[in-house]
């Protein structure tokens, strides 16, 4: 691992100690901050619980504190403290098996900690037992004691670890046992020396010395050495009596016996000191150690893959280990598995044998294989797109000693395991048979305990942190904290900002030159749109979102997308001639854009007439989608085959379009602010300068963002204000109320941008002044003019349009009410739709409905409204008759007498539309 690797590693174990910290002042515990061991505040045995602030105070005066807690009556809780494996065989004897399920954890030098409750008033004293061995001991500890609880690191670098499912998140702790009362009370006097274990039965508990001898040889050189010079001339006294005396250690007295007896130095005095070594250690004992047979730690992570230390930095390995019990899988000696042998090592339900094979146990002890590879989670990736999480685990495995490929694996598929042989291919095989592969995979889930999280942003823009801190997101990284880590699609790679603004000022004139380069009432919405996106969020908390986007249009050459890329530089490398999104896109994949460009500017080129009808059609159904994502600001929602819903994909930033025409429809026109550009509007001189400058944009930007960050909180309240002034205003000019409130947030975003100007230095107080003004005027125009374009895409509008066009044209026809005589059919032509007199055209709803569909079907349209609806509108605008019932209920089509058929006085009663002719005949008149 790298330095900054282990830095990281080093920070997050450190903020996993204080984490801990917090949780227990929230059980009520006295913990006490501690350097290594070491209490570092004074009266530690008499202090009462800390508050959260107290804990903050030490995090900051001790960097790298341990967490104590004090033990006895302060806290009401005492512990019981082992060392060595004759400390565990001691514990049994002086609890007799009554050792009831607590709080217990492992301490980094293999040792064991029980904590258990005291009742209150008892005073209990430290017991200790000094047993045979190096450091080997059983303790137990009361008032004026202290012990360092998980996760706290030892000097070693080793880690105090929660056993599984006996930590204090997991089970209640414990009440203290009447023996371990009565020892710490002094109602038992503590005995001078220690009392001799129990002899062991007869019936079969020595294993066979060959078998024991083979399997120590198999792992352990030095043995296998002395056991062929034990054959052949017989060891020397020392070295033959720490080979003796380590098997009776390890409850092989008989092999020890054996093991002698292959000399021919073997006499009766050898046969007396082995069987006093197996009468003084009838169970074993303290093994001796590794370094005892002048073993390095190199030689000892050769055979034991992982190298133990108490807590003095020992080491602690013995070579009895291998044959203490041995019906127990071998541990693989490569050291490549000693991440694995180290994840499991607090997981008592798996093992890994010598090769390499993850195993479990039966009901019986038994082990078996459950897979032929080991594998562990390195990695969780955690994807935020800022709204929901997508959780994925990076695996690395070992099979036979070779590494798999690491492996990114999502949570969905990470239960059913098939992705192990997608991965790792038909060599890596899960043994057959039933909950094997669930076994696996809980293997697998706890070696991740202690897993490196890493949190990948898939958006760009505003981002609150866990602390509350916020920062601007872009696909290089962020502004406003370092070590974010951002991923978004290949096709939004170029939203890149700078690490840093070299000259504001120089930046941001750069950014204010882009209102020369064009007529104003181009440059003025497109540099308020930039502007406007890194204000969105604060829009959306404050409940007024802005729901529009700009459309810029103008024929070929006018150079729209090259004049929308170089403001699009605002927020990345935009230089070339390929914008973010476009039509060619499917609608889905321009739906999945806007969502990841959050509190930025999409860029969506080239809407333009296609020849084909499909491909105009096609063409026409993306820009009305875009229109809706947002207008309405929604996804589109769908289902999935289980019938759950998709997750939807709303838009999140603010849009660009380019194009050579504007979409039809009254509500699609409203949810756009048209911006056309005509041939010659921009200035070829400015824009080529501009372009020379473009990298100043970001600068610039990235220099708006910083500004805003400590404003963050605040803005809502603050656009909200403005919002309502603003809207007001614009909405006088509005035909659509949708078009006063895009005027409001374009000129709100336009302000903020001349305060921003003014901080750095660019913009003085008359200027600003003038720019509002200006910006002002040009909104309004543009309200004014897209006016007129919402009025003829009412639906009413077009009716009476397409009504008159038919009837000039000949496709349809009205009979006069006062013409008797029959007319000559020679002379007439198009469909009878109705009547007409002096005041009325008497209309077939049905009829006269049908045919201005069939109109607009004719040119790939549709009209807009079905016809209830279209009545209800031509009522409200003035232009039919209606009549009330009794009950005063309003019908549209009243019933009028029309002659049965032309030329006949004969009439009959029907409900037709009563459109008065000033409807189409005023322009005429």
């Amino acid at each position: 691992m790298n330095r900054s690797g282990k830095k990281t590693e080093k920070t997050s174990v450190r903020k996993s100690v204080l984490g801990a910290m917090i949780h227990y002042v929230e059980l009520g515990l006295p913990i006490i901050p501690c350097n290594g061991k070491i209490p570092l505040i004074k009266d530690w045995q008499n202090r009462q619980p800390p508050n959260s602030e107290e804990v903050e105070k030490w995090a900051n005066n001790w960097s790298e504190m341990n967490v104590g807690l004090a033990l006895g009556s302060t806290s009401g809780i005492i512990g019981i403290d082992i060392d060595g494996e004759a400390a565990i065989s001691r514990l049994k004897k002086l609890s007799k098996g009554d050792i009831p399920t607590t709080w217990s954890f492992q301490t980094p030098g293999g040792g064991k900690r029980y904590l258990y409750k005291v009742p209150d008033g008892v005073a209990t004293k430290k017991y200790v037992e000094t047993l045979e061995g190096d450091h080997s001991e059983i303790a137990l500890l009361g008032d004026g004691q202290q012990t360092i609880l998980p996760p706290s690191i030892h000097p070693n670098g080793g880690r105090y670890k929660w056993y599984k499912d006996k930590s204090y998140k997991d089970i209640e702790l414990a009440d203290a046992p009447q023996w371990m009362l009565d020892l710490m009370t002094g109602k038992i006097t503590k005995k001078a020396k220690v009392v001799k274990q129990e002899a062991k039965e007869d019936n079969g508990n020595i294993s066979d010395a060959e078998e024991v001898f083979e399997r120590l040889s198999r792992r352990c050189t030095n043995f296998k050495n002395a056991l062929e010079i034990q054959k052949t001339k017989g060891l020397a006294e020392g070295v033959w009596f720490m080979w003796v005396r380590l098997l009776v250690s390890a409850g092989h007295g008989d092999a020890a016996m054996e093991f002698s007896k292959l000399s021919t130095k073997h006499d009766e005095r050898s046969e007396e000191r082995v069987s006093k070594l197996i009468d003084e250690m009838p169970n074993g004992g303290a093994m001796i150690r590794c370094i005892t047979f002048s073993c390095d730690e190199c030689d000892v992570e050769k055979c034991f893959c992982k190298v133990n230390e108490n807590e003095e930095g020992n080491i602690t390995n013995s070579p009895g280990s291998f044959i203490k019990d041995m019906t127990s899988i071998l541990p693989p000696s490569d050291t490549a598995y000693r991440p694995y042998l180290e994840a499991l090592e607090t997981v008592a339900e798996y093992d890994i044998d010598e090769d390499g094979n993850l195993c479990g146990y039966d009901k019986k002890g038994n082990p078996y294989t459950i897979a032929n590879f080991v594998a562990k989670p390195e990695l969780e990736i955690i994807r935020d797109d800022g709204i929901s999480e997508e959780r994925s685990f990076r695996i690395e495995g070992l099979q036979r000693g070779q590494s798999l490929p690491a492996i990114d694996v999502s949570a969905a598929d990470f239960l059913s395991m098939n992705w192990v042989m997608k991965a790792w291919g038909i060599g890596a095989s899960i043994r057959a048979g039933m909950g094997k592969k669930d076994q696996c995979r809980d293997a697998i889930q706890n070696m991740a305990l202690d897993t490196e999280k890493l949190r990948i942003f898939t958006h760009l823009g505003w981002q609150r942190l866990i602390d509350r801190k916020w920062v601007y997101l872009h696909s290089d990284g962020c502004v406003g904290s370092d070590n974010i880590t951002v991923e978004v699609e290949k096709g939004l790679q170029k939203y890149v900002l700078p690490s840093k603004v070299n000259d504001l000022k120089k930046a941001v004139n750069a950014s204010k030159a882009l209102l020369e380069i064009a007529p104003k009432v181009v440059t003025i919405p497109l540099l308020a749109l930039c502007y406007l996106a890194p204000l969105n969020d604060a829009f959306k908390r404050a409940g007024i979102e802005p729901n529009f986007l700009v459309w810029l249009y103008g024929g070929t050459g006018t150079r729209k997308t090259t004049t929308a890329l170089l403001f699009l530089c605002h927020f990345g490398k935009f230089n070339g001639k390929t914008p973010p999104a476009s039509f060619k896109d499917t609608a889905n994949a321009i739906e999945r854009k806007s969502f990841a460009t959050k509190d930025t500017v999409l860029l969506i080129d080239d809407y333009h007439p296609e020849s084909s009808k499909y491909e105009s059609e096609k063409m026409a159904q993306i820009a009305q989608r875009i229109l809706r994502m947002f207008g309405d600001r929604i996804g589109r929602g769908r289902l999935k085959s289980t019938i759950e819903f998709q997750k939807e994909y709303p838009p999140r930033g603010e849009a660009i379009v380019t194009g050579e025409d504007i979409p039809v429809g009254q509500s699609s026109v409203a949810r756009f602010l048209g911006v056309e550009i005509l041939q010659g509007d921009v200035d070829l001189e400015k824009l080529t300068e501009a372009q020379n400058k473009s990298s100043l944009l970001a600068e610039a930007m990235l220099g708006y963002i910083k500004w805003l960050i400590p404003q963050m909180e605040e803005l809502p309240n603050t656009l909200s204000e403005k919002f309502a002034e603003k809207r007001e205003h614009f909405q006088k000019s509005a035909a659509h109320g949708r078009l006063g409130e895009a005027a409001a947030w374009l000129a709100i975003a336009f302000e903020i941008m001349l305060e921003y100007f003014k901080f750095a230095g660019v913009c003085s107080e008359e200027e600003i002044q003038i720019l509002k003004k200006e910006s002002e005027e040009v909104l309004t125009a543009l309200i004014l003019k897209q006016n007129s374009i919402v009025n003829e895409e009412k639906p009413v509008e077009i009716f009476v349009k397409i009504l008159k066009e038919l009837m000039i044209s000949g496709k349809i026809r009205v009979e006069s009410l006062k013409q008797i005589a029959s007319q000559d059919t020679l002379f007439t032509t198009g469909e009878t739709i109705g009547w007409k007199d002096d005041n009325f055209y008497y209309l077939r709803p049905e009829v006269t409905y049908n045919a201005v569909n069939k109109f607009l079907a004719s040119r790939g349209q549709k009209f807009p409204i079905l016809e209830r609806t279209l009545w209800k509108q031509l009522d409200e605008a003035g232009l039919i008759q209606t009549e009330k019932s009794g009950e005063g209920k309003v019908q549209r089509c009243p019933k009028k007498a029309v002659p049965k058929k032309v030329g006949q006085k004969e009439t009959e009663r029907l409900r037709l539309l009563h459109l008065k002719r000033i409807a189409l005949d005023s322009e005429e008149k």
